[in-house]
């Protein structure tokens, strides 16, 4: 086929993008993985490519937080059209990771193509999706121009447009108008996000609200018996032992989050903390912050954990945050202590009925962070520095009582404000059955 307009773009970078993912694939490993499922190589072939001839459901997720909303949307999709198999890809490494593990019920999990037409006939050639789901703002134009070229339902569930997005998306959309148009119905998460959507679609009767998907993500509650086995796996040590999960930690975090403990640790000598870095490349570096700290603590990681009772865990496996928050009597969301990142998912602990504590920074997760601004929505904010989440950690681990409210009220806020997956279903229904009503 004639390469595209969007070829001949890719093309032009790639002098410049080529470089830069060599060397990130060499100094940070990332890519090694990836690289080969994203150009086809692992496609799959004879028996097991029969499956996908009469069609398929895709749902794409980019990362570990779009498998999360992902999860609640599959199985009502599944019900749409129950004799097609699922296909789940994502592109980032920890995002495959995490759907092998929470999607295991797809009939493939694959890496998304890499861009250029040829390689993304490619994959709808084999995979020949009926419908194709993309979580959250996922705009590669040769796919979804092809895609629905080639037949496939195109729609976008769980859609966020931040500020700086809708500014690019602004520029560029004379470029990217065909991928707009290959879009059927576009499900966004807010009131902002879909005034955004109208303004780029131009299409406004297309443009829905129907929440954040993540609130619907199932979390059951952890046994006592799964609790326990847990804490033996990891050699936790007494389960009344009180307990710190710090999750999804970035550079500079760490610094704060360490310093904090030690405060905490003076008048609570026996609190232990499970720290659980964002990125696998950085477990290493983050187990020797943690050694070489003036303070001495023993420290284990979850991989190897040798030590009996550490006062540190890293937690240094992909997939199992969202479980061990169960273990803690307090929970703290990092990525919110980093004014790049922005913050993290607050509903993985709130789930479990652990109050959390977060940073100020949580512009990445508006529609998340508006749910818990109330006094009773359990979540407890803190500045960017030490002290202040020292003194946050020592008000409610000293403070059983309130401790336990603030967890209840964060549980009742993450409840409060599920049914999205089943909105974003219904509106894909609709135009599903609208498509297939015969014209006058």
């Amino acid at each position: 086929m004639m390469p595209t307009r969007f070829d001949l773009f890719y093309y032009a970078a790639s002098p410049v993008a080529v470089p830069y993912f060599a060397f990130r694939s060499l100094t940070k490993g990332k890519y090694r993985q990836s690289a080969g499922g994203m150009l086809g190589f692992t496609l799959p072939k004879g028996a097991e490519r029969e499956r996908f001839r009469n069609g398929s459901i895709w749902i794409h997720a980019v990362s570990v937080g779009e498998t999360v909303a992902a999860r609640s949307v599959a199985p009502l999709l599944r019900k749409l059209a129950p004799e097609l198999p699922l296909v789940v890809t994502t592109i980032t490494e920890t995002g495959q990771a995490h759907a092998r593990k929470i999607l295991s019920n797809a009939d493939r999990i694959h890496y998304f193509p890499v861009d250029f037409s040829w390689n993304v006939e490619r994959f709808l050639q084999c995979f020949n999706p009926r419908l194709f789901v993309m979580m959250e703002t996922e705009l590669w134009p040769n796919f979804l121009t092809l895609a629905a070229r080639s037949g496939a339902q195109v729609f976008m569930a769980n859609g966020k447009i931040s500020d700086k997005s809708f500014r690019g998306y602004r520029r560029g959309r004379f470029l990217l108008r065909p991928a707009f148009d290959a879009v059927r119905a576009f499900c966004m998460q807010t009131e902002a996000d879909a005034e955004r959507m109208k303004a780029l679609s131009g299409r406004p009767r297309d443009v829905h609200v129907t929440g954040n998907c993540k609130f619907d993500a199932p979390a059951p509650a952890l046994s006592p018996e799964a609790a326990q086995g847990a804490r033996d796996q990891y050699r936790l040590g007494p389960e009344d032992r009180p307990r710190l999960v710090v999750g999804s930690t970035h550079p500079g975090e760490e610094a704060i989050v360490l310093d904090a403990f030690a405060e905490v640790r003076r008048a609570i000598p026996d609190l232990q903390m499970i720290l659980s870095p964002r990125h696998p490349e950085r477990f290493q570096e983050v187990v020797s912050l943690c050694r070489n700290h003036a303070a001495g603590w023993r420290v284990s990681r979850a991989t190897n954990p040798k030590i009996e009772s550490p006062d540190i865990l890293v937690l240094d496996t992909m997939g199992e945050l969202a479980r061990i928050y169960a273990l803690g009597r307090v929970a703290v969301v990092a990525g919110s202590f980093s004014a790049t990142v922005g913050g993290h998912n607050l509903l993985e602990p709130a789930a479990h009925a652990v109050p959390v504590v977060v940073g100020p920074h949580m512009w990445g997760q508006k529609e998340i962070d508006r749910l818990f601004e109330g006094p009773d929505s359990g979540c407890v904010r803190t500045g960017a520095d030490a002290a202040s989440l020292a003194s946050a950690l020592l008000d409610l681990l000293q403070n059983a009582d309130k401790c336990r409210t603030i967890g209840q009220q964060a549980l009742a806020t993450a409840r409060r404000n599920q049914g999205s997956a089943e909105r974003t279903v219904r509106v894909i229904r609709t135009y599903l059955e609208n498509a297939c009503r015969p014209s006058r």
